[in-house]
């Protein structure tokens, strides 16, 4: 089988044909099976903080749950977690917008709470279109889409698939076009090592260490939970992986028709999705901005949510003008 370089999932890089891989943990979360009621307390309250409230969407067989907070009024701001990351991936960015806007934290289908039937296909797509089905019901004329790795090639997508719905978009350490220089991600898994195969517990901090280049102060009961739900979650990971390097998305082609405002959002030290896929799109896309974040790894929204919210701001500001 021909083997190339794409992004995929939370930006892992792999050789189509290798499917020893396990994706990307939940960078915020603490849900999922055996979570300590501990852990539900600190993530209820940080939730609390923000201004977001629990709702449960439908869109065919999924139940999408997703959190919600701030006034219902003008052009909603969607944002998509990463691959097996969760809602709660963006809530500290929410927490400086929900007093002026309409904020939206869907869980992707197959991930965290949200239905994950085993016998479903899951591809960018497929995912997409799920996903849009729902959030019909809050934002029935629009939103503003912000996606970050696996989330931000569903919103790219999203915005070519309908572009009357998407008001401004922001890409963050997206997937869904090729990385011409390796990740250190990359390099590693060609190396024989992959940073993603955790056997234990034990390995998950050092795991999120090579995800993340800025640590965000955790509580130790979140961490222990989360590290809890990657091992128990990795045998659905592997399969929707799988299926998305089958796929072998690549929206390069269709990147031109993009006519909104589009902000691409990466981190210098990104080990995941290098920066070269982020010149990739910003070459392809005619508006589109490229910001830097230096100091700063695959996610921007929990290693600097205030930075990730003034730069979302300002994009979705372009996109109502």
């Amino acid at each position: 089988m021909q083997q190339h370089r794409a992004t995929l999932g939370r930006g892992v890089s792999v050789r189509h044909g290798d499917h020893r891989l396990v994706p990307c943990a939940r960078m915020r979360s603490g849900e999922g099976v055996g979570r300590p009621r501990l852990a539900r307390i600190l993530l209820g309250a940080r939730r609390r903080a923000s201004g977001l409230r629990l709702v449960r969407l439908r869109a065919g067989r999924f139940e999408i749950p997703a959190l919600v907070g701030g006034p219902d009024r003008g052009v909603p701001l969607v944002m998509l977690h990463g691959f097996s990351d969760t809602k709660d991936s963006f809530v500290d960015v929410a927490r400086s917008l929900t007093r002026t806007r309409r904020v939206i934290l869907p869980d992707l289908p197959g991930f965290s709470e949200a239905s994950q039937p085993i016998d479903h296909h899951y591809t960018v797509p497929s995912m997409g279109a799920s996903l849009l089905e729902a959030l019909r019901e809050l934002a029935p004329c629009g939103a503003h889409l912000v996606g970050n790795s696996l989330g931000g090639a569903i919103a790219a997508w999203a915005t070519l698939e309908h572009p009357e719905w998407v008001r401004s978009l922001t890409l963050i350490g997206a997937a869904g076009v090729p990385m011409p220089v390796p990740s250190a991600m990359q390099r590693h898994i060609e190396a024989g090592h992959n940073p993603f195969v955790v056997r234990g517990e034990e390995e998950f901090p050092a795991f999120l260490r090579f995800v993340l280049e800025r640590m965000p102060l955790m509580p130790g009961p979140v961490m222990q939970a989360m590290a809890r739900d990657f091992v128990v979650r990795r045998p659905m990971n592997e399969k929707i992986l799988d299926e998305l390097v089958a796929d072998g998305l690549d929206l390069s082609e269709r990147l031109s028709e993009i006519a909104v405002p589009t902000l691409l959002l990466w981190g210098d030290r990104d080990r995941l999705i290098d920066l070269s896929a982020g010149r990739v799109y910003h070459r392809l896309i005619p508006r589109a901005r490229l910001v830097v974040m230096h100091g700063i790894g695959h996610c921007p929204q929990v290693e600097a949510p205030r930075a990730t919210a003034r730069r979302i701001v300002e994009t979705m500001a372009a996109g109502e003008a």
